[in-house]
C-alpha cells in the first residue's frame, strides 16, 4: 500500500485513508511521503494508532465499549480486517481495566440522582448498556423513586398541575408515582 504523503501526524494512503499517528507510531514503521507499507503493516498501524487514541480519549472521560467503538468507526475505513483490529483494541482495553460497561453504568446511576429509573435506563441503552447489566445495578439498590418527587417538588410547586407532570415525567418517572405523590402533597 503506498504512502501517498505524510503530513503532522497524518498518514494519507492511497485508498483514500487517513490515519493519525504518533511520533512512536511513525518511527517503529519507518513510515515517509512515497514509502510503502504492506498490509500486515497497516494492520498494526491501525491498532497501533487505535489503542493510542484510545488512551488519550479514555484519559478524558469514561466510555462504554459502543460508545468508543463508534469513535473508531467514524475515523477509519469499513472493513472486516480494521473491524478485527478494532476488536483487539477493545479486548486489550477491557482486559487492562479500562473499559468495563458494568463500571461505566454503575458510575453513571450513581451521578444522576436526580433523574428515574426510566430515563437513566434509556440513555445507558443508548450508550450500549444491555438491559441485564442495569437490572443487575438495580437490583443491588433499592431507590426510592416517590421521595425523589417529593424532594424535587419544591422546584415545580408554583407551577401548573400538568407541567409539573410533564417535568416529573421528562425526568424518567412513573406516572403512578408522579400523581401519588402529588396527591399526598395536596
Amino acid at each position: 500500500m503506498k504512502i501517498l504523503k505524510f503530513q503532522k501526524n497524518k498518514v494519507y494512503l492511497e485508498n483514500d485513508e487517513v490515519i493519525d499517528i504518533n511520533r512512536d507510531i511513525k518511527a517503529k514503521y519507518g513510515i515517509k511521503t512515497d514509502g510503502e507499507i504492506s498490509i500486515e503493516e497497516y494492520h498494526n498501524i491501525i491498532y497501533d494508532s487505535a489503542l493510542s487514541k484510545s488512551y488519550f480519549l479514555l484519559s478524558k472521560r469514561d466510555y462504554t465499549v459502543r460508545e468508543l467503538l463508534q469513535k473508531f468507526r467514524m475515523k477509519y475505513k469499513r472493513s472486516s480486517a480494521v473491524e478485527g483490529q478494532l476488536q483487539k483494541v477493545i479486548s486489550k482495553l477491557s482486559e487492562l481495566g479500562y473499559l468495563d460497561d458494568y463500571s461505566y453504568a454503575e458510575s453513571y446511576i450513581n451521578s444522576k440522582k436526580s433523574l428515574g429509573r426510566k430515563r437513566i435506563e434509556y440513555e445507558l441503552h443508548l450508550k450500549g448498556i444491555d438491559s441485564s447489566t442495569i437490572e443487575s445495578i438495580y437490583g443491588e439498590e433499592k431507590v426510592d423513586e416517590k421521595k425523589m418527587i417529593s424532594d424535587l417538588f419544591y422546584k415545580v410547586k408554583n407551577k401548573e398541575r400538568d407541567k409539573q407532570v410533564a417535568y416529573f415525567m421528562r425526568r424518567g418517572f412513573k406516572l403512578g408515582d408522579i400523581l401519588d405523590v402529588m396527591k399526598g402533597l395536596d
